[in-house]
């Protein structure tokens, strides 16, 4: 339990209930979409909806920080280990939601069919993580070797390709053009600004470069700009949804994400400050370690705890017909219950000897 960095343990509790608020839909997470652009409550829904965008690539840094400082591994323990462990728990839980699915009627049950659609997509919307993952972890060593070798300069240098070429460009030329003209795809960085290049990269590198960089001044200056590039990504949102006619879940996410880079650096070192310059964490460290570490438990389950059990339906009808409370208050309160009965749910599972393995 010592050996846990409570920083780490605390951006895995951000990311994981950003995930579950991500998948609120029309309840939380594209609440905004329900309002007129004139109102308020739009730009404040809209400005959450993009902040939660953090989940994910903020569990790449994670990977980063935790395993890009290793001394290199054995292909042999790799592919053993770590590639065969996750692909383990992604057959295992997908066959779960599969016989989920077949329980309730919505799937006959099929074997074939079952590795199918898992080969070619997933049983789980959600779990389109695990098989990034799995391609992460399938390139560590090469991403060992970069993140080592590289000079503070070469980070810095790559940090500016990837604002330019992700951030800035494809800003610029929508507003510009309204996606009518395009950079050419043939001028294309995809294998550096790739998900688990950058990001895993970026937690290396603010782990063990430049940590002693950011004082309490610089982190302000940092949630400045990262405030300022949230509101450009909503502007983008807005701007996208009216040349397009529609605002939509499906359609209309375009920009969400444009200036996450910047989002996930500043809630890292924010949490890396508090870990390091103040004794906040250290006060509730066991909570936190309790908390982070079923946080991939958390994950797993709370797609079945959303849809699949009476759950939803008694927060529903308790804080919209009984106790009617502001819509996203409401959004806010239903994740904290969900993420509360996923980690109840995963400390029971990993009392269990097989199964605290594929939860883990």
């Amino acid at each position: 339990m010592d050996n846990k960095r409570l920083d780490i343990e605390l951006i895995r509790i951000i990311a994981v209930f950003f995930v579950i608020f991500n998948h609120t839909g029309t309840m939380g997470y594209f609440l905004f979409a329900s309002y007129e652009p004139r109102s308020i409550q739009y730009w404040i829904y809209l400005f959450i909806s993009v902040f939660c965008k953090i989940s994910v690539p903020l569990f790449f840094m994670i990977t980063g920080a935790l395993m890009l400082n290793r001394k290199e591994e054995s292909l042999r323990y790799l592919w053993k280990h770590r590639v065969l462990h996750i692909c383990c728990i992604l057959i295992i839980w997908s066959f779960f939601y599969y016989m989920v699915l077949v329980k309730e009627g919505v799937e006959a049950f099929n074997i074939v069919r079952f590795f199918r659609q898992l080969y070619v997509y997933n049983w789980n919307f959600s779990f389109w993580y695990l098989y990034v993952y799995i391609a992460l972890l399938i390139c560590l060593p090469l991403l060992q070797k970069i993140a080592q070798s590289l000079s503070n300069k070469d980070y810095i240098y790559m940090t500016i390709l990837y604002i330019t070429f992700k951030m800035i460009i494809p800003s610029l030329q929508y507003i510009l053009w309204r996606g009518r003209y395009t950079l050419n795809n043939n001028i294309d960085l995809g294998w550096i600004t790739s998900n688990i290049v950058i990001f895993p990269l970026m937690g290396y590198f603010l782990s063990y470069r430049v940590k002693g960089f950011w004082n309490k001044k610089r982190i302000l200056i940092l949630w400045g700009i990262n405030i300022c590039t949230i509101f450009m990504s909503c502007y983008l949102t807005y701007y996208r949804a009216s040349v397009m006619g529609v605002c939509n879940e499906e359609s209309s996410q375009a920009f969400h994400d444009t200036f996450v880079l910047i989002n996930c650096i500043t809630v890292f070192v924010t949490c890396q400050y508090l870990n390091d310059k103040s004794q906040l964490l250290s006060k509730i460290s066991k909570q936190i370690i309790s908390l982070g570490g079923c946080t991939f438990g958390i994950y797993l389950t709370h797609i079945y705890i959303k849809d699949h059990t009476a759950i939803t339906r008694y927060i529903s009808k308790l804080f919209q017909d009984i106790i009617p409370i502001p819509r996203m208050l409401y959004a806010f309160i239903y994740c904290i219950i969900i993420f509360i009965c996923g980690y109840i749910i995963t400390l029971l599972l990993k009392k269990i000897p097989f199964i605290k393995r594929i939860v883990s």
